[in-house]
């Protein structure tokens, strides 16, 4: 899609956008002349026709360069049809461009009424329609051909037709088809085609009310007005074309329709180029600023109730209640909140003072309400529908720690199994009277492998029947709690998967006996049954994961899982194992947060919370997508040279052929779907060179280095589901060519010709033979591979080759410079690398099987730490910003692991050892 603005030519694929200005370094003269683009339109041979100030240029679109600046064109007004059968007016001059002579011919001053004439088209036959403001007249000129070799050689008919039985005042066109408003501001619609027109409705009202029109559109069986100052009305076709504000904050420019797709294109002055289709979202997103500015914190719990209310919990902003939220999804003067048992309006929300962090919600089974979890501040309450309030649970014993309440069961009517971080699992028999609730009974059940190894820090929590609790620790792997026999199984994934899986953020019980876990590096899938685990498997990013920081999961109708992460939401087929990662389609949070994620045992629908507010999907989310569109290659590059014309054939493939031993280059494709886009993820192959097809990711940009010479053909094909089947693939054929001073024969004759002159040698000079015969034999040098070992931050790499030296030095040095950065994963080093995940994964572990590339990645944030902890007087939160680390809690246990003492402890014992003052810095 090509865009005309105020600062050059913009070119859109769905994925990126391509600038084109004026200024041209190596030829001045082939330029645009200026920035603003006025018009543009379709040329012949690929090229397009850009009209500004100062002219018209004609504009390849495949080389990306001004073929041509036409002088004296400045009063050209072009039309063109989409074979590129192109008009131009100027004043009542007609000329049409001569594709073979390569520039316009006049037909001379034959347009009648020249200065009434306010539009044209070109229909796909060629012929250009006149179109007269003020009259009921339209006239059309047709030429028996284009491409006549000489000038005089064209055949010029004219042809005027009456339109309408009143003058027009407006026309309004759409390619070849066009609308017009006529004296007494009546709107039609006018199908060249079929010489119809449709009547729509009288639009003297909307005139008055909003004034200048831009352009009209049909679309979906309704019709787009786009009014200059006063946005997008929609006339309603089912409601006998009754006006429907769609926006009317912006002012516009101009407006198209999509030749290809649903879409209306409005160009606007400010606010760039908006985008309306038809809504084909699979989620709807609520973000907590649209209901205030002020509501700036995590979602970090999620529950509905029998009443159809939803209740989400918050890292700082409380409790957020949305009562009927299906009516009152966005209507903020019905939203309560709550800090502990105290309320406010949303209307009149001032943020609280206090420490109000919500990481639990669950509804009752046994009382009219809801229990609420929190911290030490606000522990743990009951919401009672019937009283309309918040009742405390008095009496918890926290034991002096600072503990947050992460998980609640309810065992009978007077019973709740909690889960509340630093004490552990906790039994609490509660007595309901008077209207408080009290603790008569606190019973905290030691969880422990041994003398000092407790476990407390469990942020996931979930029942299977009425019998068993799973408890997820965050570092000791999973609990399996018997709450009938008081008994319990530890279960260390780390050690069955020989990874470090054992950090749980969420659990998701599947079937009967399957589990899915999310952890801090991928999802793991069990099999339990008598007791015994078996059928595991683990899935991170090498098999397609977004992210591996995997922090809810949930199951649909139709089998498959979803998976909240913190990069994206991946839907993800057990059947198969297929991945596929959704960012549009109405998900509006890319990154999701521990504990924010519930199944609404009413809807079927899936929540998920994040760092900006929380979406749901329903039971059966499908996206409904258009027929498949081709896979279009946008660039190809041959060392640093982009190359735009192919010259090699295979069959009826087109390609390139590459001279060299070895050769580097690169390729960039798309398919450019406007609407679903964004889902669109590609997998390719280099076949004859690659093994297997990639790991399907967003990547549509592939660099391949040192490919020796050889026959191959890059292949690449795309999904936008788990659960499609896309015959489309792109095909490139290369031919890598090696030159012929480096071929075979080349040596072969090398090697005879020196066989043939040590043999002439021999032959005529014996004394020189005697001389070789006479030297001393030396022993041979081992010409053999050498290996070295190298190590990083504690971990060993044998380095066997050159390249695999320089790639790790490369990877180090992405790492250390990208702590901070939010997207340092191995999709971004893979990328800074210019290879594939699956090809880096590879190389990785040809170096080193010590570690993961997730888990080095982690070593060296852990170094980065201990060096700011030495040497700095950063506080823990500044240092734990600084390496990239979002959890505290994550990063002590971590730390502790690796340096067996706190992060306090360690910068006491180095600046004792330092001879510093001992500061603490919090």
């Amino acid at each position: 899609m090509w865009f005309g603005t105020y600062d050059g030519l913009n070119c859109y694929d769905s994925k990126t956008m391509n600038v084109f200005r004026s200024k041209n370094s190596y030829n001045e003269d082939i330029t645009f002349k200026s920035n603003i683009v006025h018009k543009i339109c379709q040329a012949d041979n690929q090229c397009l026709w850009i009209k500004t100030f100062l002219g018209v240029a004609r504009f390849s679109a495949i080389e990306h360069k001004i073929e041509k600046f036409y002088a004296n064109s400045e009063n050209y007004l072009v039309y063109s049809n989409s074979k590129g059968n192109s008009w131009a007016v100027n004043g009542d001059e007609l000329l049409y461009f001569n594709p073979t002579l390569k520039k316009f011919i006049s037909l001379g001053n034959v347009i009648p009424d020249a200065g009434k004439c306010t539009q044209a088209l070109v229909t796909d036959s060629g012929e250009i329609w006149l179109l007269y403001s003020g009259l009921p007249n339209i006239v059309c000129f047709r030429i028996s051909t284009f491409s006549a070799s000489e000038e005089g050689k064209v055949k010029l008919e004219k042809e005027s037709v009456k339109l309408h039985t009143v003058p027009v005042s407006r026309y309004f066109v759409q390619y070849d088809t066009f609308s017009f408003i006529d004296a007494e501001n009546n709107l039609y619609l006018y199908n060249m085609a079929a010489k119809t027109k449709v009547y729509i409705r009288n639009i003297s009202d909307l005139l008055e009310r909003y004034g200048k029109i831009e352009n009209v559109a049909s679309f979906q069986e309704n019709v787009i007005i786009a009014f200059h100052l006063n946005g997008l009305v929609s006339l309603n076709a089912s409601k006998e074309y009754q006006a429907e504000v769609i926006d009317r904050s912006i002012r516009i420019f101009s407006m198209i329709k999509d030749r290809f797709n649903d879409i209306i294109w409005v160009g606007t002055d400010g606010q760039g180029v908006l985008m309306l289709t038809v809504n084909n979202s699979i989620a709807q997103t609520l973000e907590l600023t649209h209901l205030s500015p002020l509501l700036k914190r995590q979602v970090r719990s999620i529950s509905t109730d029998c009443h159809g209310g939803l209740w989400i919990g918050t890292k700082g902003d409380g409790l957020i209640h949305i009562p009927d939220y299906e009516k009152n999804w966005n209507r903020k003067d019905v939203v309560e909140l709550y800090s502990g048992s105290v309320r406010q309006s949303l209307s009149n929300y001032i943020p609280w003072e206090n420490d109000n962090r919500v990481f639990s919600i669950h509804e009752s089974k046994y009382h009219d309400g809801m229990w609420i979890g929190g911290t030490n501040a606000n522990m743990l309450f009951f919401y009672s529908f019937e009283k309309s309030k918040m009742i405390e649970v008095e009496g918890i014993d926290t034991k002096g720690e600072a503990v947050e309440v992460k998980g609640v069961y309810e065992e009978d009517a007077s019973t709740l199994w909690v889960s509340i971080n630093m004490l552990g699992l906790v039994r609490l028999k509660l007595d309901f009277n008077g209207g408080h609730i009290r603790v008569i009974n606190q019973e905290i059940k030691t969880i422990t492998r041994g003398k000092g190894d407790v476990y407390l820090v469990f942020f996931s929590m979930a029942n299977q029947g009425d019998s068993v609790l799973w408890l997820g620790d965050r570092g000791k792997g999973l609990v399996r709690y018997n709450i009938k026999k008081d008994t319990y199984k530890f279960i260390s994934l780390q050690q069955k998967l020989n990874r470090p899986v054992d950090d749980v953020l969420s659990f998701c019980q599947y079937d009967e006996n399957k589990f899915y876990i999310g952890t801090s590096i991928g999802v793991v899938s069990i099999r339990y049954d008598r007791d015994s685990v078996y059928a595991i498997n683990y899935i991170g990013q090498e098999q397609g994961l977004s992210n591996d920081m995997i922090h809810g999961i949930l199951s649909d109708k139709n089998g498959f899982l979803w998976m909240s992460s913190n990069k994206g939401l991946n839907k993800y087929n057990p059947m198969n194992g297929r991945i596929h990662t959704f960012y549009g389609n109405g998900i509006h949070i890319e990154e999701f947060s521990d504990g924010a994620y519930y199944k609404c045992p009413y809807s079927g629908r899936l929540f998920f919370g994040g760092i900006n507010g929380l979406l749901y999907l329903s039971d059966n989310s499908t996206t409904i997508y258009r027929p498949f569109q081709n896979i279009v290659l946008r660039d190809f590059w041959i060392e640093n040279k982009r190359v735009s014309f192919p010259n090699y054939k295979e069959g009826d493939l087109e390609g390139w052929q590459i001279s060299g031993e070895k050769a580097f280059f690169r390729f960039n494709f798309v398919v450019p779907d406007f609407i679903n886009g964004e889902n669109i993820e590609y997998s390719y192959m280099l076949d004859g060179y690659d093994k297997d097809w990639s790991v399907f990711s967003k990547t549509n940009e592939v660099t391949y280095s040192n490919v020796p010479s050889g026959k191959y053909i890059f292949k690449v094909r795309y999904k936008r589901d788990i659960n499609e089947n896309n015959g489309k693939i792109l095909m490139i054929p290369i031919y890598i060519v090696t030159p012929w001073y480096r071929s075979s024969f080349f040596y072969i004759g090398l090697i005879i010709l020196l066989g043939l002159l040590i043999g002439t040698v021999w032959y005529f000079f014996p004394s020189f033979n005697l001389k070789i015969k006479k030297s001393v034999d030396k022993p041979e040098t081992d010409s053999g591979e050498m290996t070295q070992e190298v190590s990083y931050f504690g971990v060993r790499f044998i380095i066997c080759y050159a390249e695999q030296m320089d790639m790790l030095e490369k990877f180090v040095a992405i790492v250390e410079s990208n702590l901070d950065n939010e997207e340092l994963g191995i999709p971004f080093v893979a990328s800074n690398l210019n290879m594939s995940v699956r090809q880096f994964y590879r190389k990785f572990n040809e170096m080193s099987t010590e570690v993961s590339p997730n888990e080095f990645i982690k070593l060296c944030r852990l170094d980065k730490a201990a060096d700011l902890l030495k040497n700095t007087n950063l506080s823990i939160l500044e240092i734990i910003s600084i390496i990239g680390i979002s959890s505290r809690s994550y990063f002590y246990k971590e730390f502790i692991k690796k340096f067996g003492c706190t992060p306090k402890d360690f910068r006491k014992a180095s600046t004792s050892e330092d001879g510093k003052s001992n500061m603490d810095v919090y």
